[in-house]
């Protein structure tokens, strides 16, 4: 029977560092497996199989697994023993964020990508594993090669669906500039970079209503700050904590 551990949600997580590359071998190990937890009444099975180890799908979704999740080098599969067994973790959303910068003249930072006829936040999207100050402040060089410190989160969008069937959550956030010369790094994606005054970027019919109203409505908000509060005594995950300014405390 193939190595696992119990989880807490009452599932199995096959242990795989010591899966057999043998696809017939796999096969035995793993009908065995599902046995077991038929017996033991266990909810949701989780196997991972490395690109090394892909030609060993076949023989899980044979038995009644199904895709997960995958990343560049590996995918997930799951096997609920019941049908209405629920299994968490699913992703459903990728992040996205847009950086609001303004000037000491008071002209905001726009970006136009290729193909484009209009003119927007500068920002992306949120790698794997990257905060979203480190993200959007990222961003922002690549795209104008302005660079910047994290000041609040502003606001946020969602919308559905998105690429590959997902939802996408777009977060923006109030940048200070450190520097202000315009000097477009990612020269592939973005074809123009310049500081324009709001008013002059409102007043532009060629710009979309959606980038005109968040400009608008978030020009001069407050928005949500990063916390001070260390939270690496308690964890060893990545933290990131934005809350709302409270005169009182």
């Amino acid at each position: 029977m193939l190595a696992f551990e119990f989880n807490k949600f009452n599932g199995i997580i096959i242990n795989s560092a010591e899966l057999p590359e043998d696809k017939d071998l796999f096969l035995d190990q793993l009908s065995a497996l599902l046995n077991h937890a038929k017996q033991q009444k266990k909810a949701v099975i989780w196997l991972t199989l490395s690109i090394d180890l892909a030609h060993l799908i076949s023989a899980a979704t044979a038995q009644g697994f199904t895709f997960h999740n995958c990343l560049p080098c590996e995918v997930t599969l799951i096997f609920k023993v019941q049908p209405e067994n629920f299994a968490p973790f699913v992703p459903t959303h990728s992040l996205g964020a847009g950086g609001l910068v303004q000037n000491s003249k008071g002209e905001i930072l726009v970006i136009r990508e290729h193909k484009a006829t209009t003119y927007k936040l500068p920002g992306g999207h949120i790698e794997l594993g990257e905060k979203i100050e480190d993200a959007v402040i990222r961003e922002v060089l690549e795209e104008t090669g302005i660079q910047t410190t994290f000041s609040a989160i502003l606001g946020m969008a969602s919308t559905h669906p998105y690429r590959f069937g997902k939802s996408n959550i777009y977060i923006v956030c109030k940048l200070e500039p450190i520097t202000t010369e315009i000097n477009i790094q990612d020269t592939h994606e973005i074809d123009d970079a310049k500081w324009v005054l709001p008013e002059h970027y409102l007043a532009d019919s060629n710009n979309s209503v959606v980038n005109k109203y968040l400009i608008k409505s978030l020009l001069n908000a407050t928005g949500l700050g990063k916390s001070t509060l260390d939270l690496s005594q308690f964890s060893k995950l990545k933290h990131e904590v934005f809350l709302a300014d409270n005169e009182t405390k």
